[in-house]
């Protein structure tokens, strides 16, 4: 399963409504208004899950 990064809603990514890679990712979407969204603003969505390994940029020991 894969989260829509705009509503949080859980997508099967073989029925997804859209999917968009951005930046070597790839986003799923439930629905054409949520895949609008992303498009518009992705930065706004894609910010707002970090991906588990961004701790290291930070400068942590």
């Amino acid at each position: 399963m894969a989260t829509d990064p705009v509503c949080k809603m859980n997508v099967e990514p073989a029925k997804a409504a859209a999917k968009v890679d951005y930046n070597g990712q790839l986003y799923y979407f439930c629905s054409e208004s949520c895949h609008k969204a992303f498009t518009e603003a992705p930065q706004k969505y894609a910010g707002a899950a970090p991906p588990p390994h961004s701790s290291h940029q930070h400068g942590h020991r």
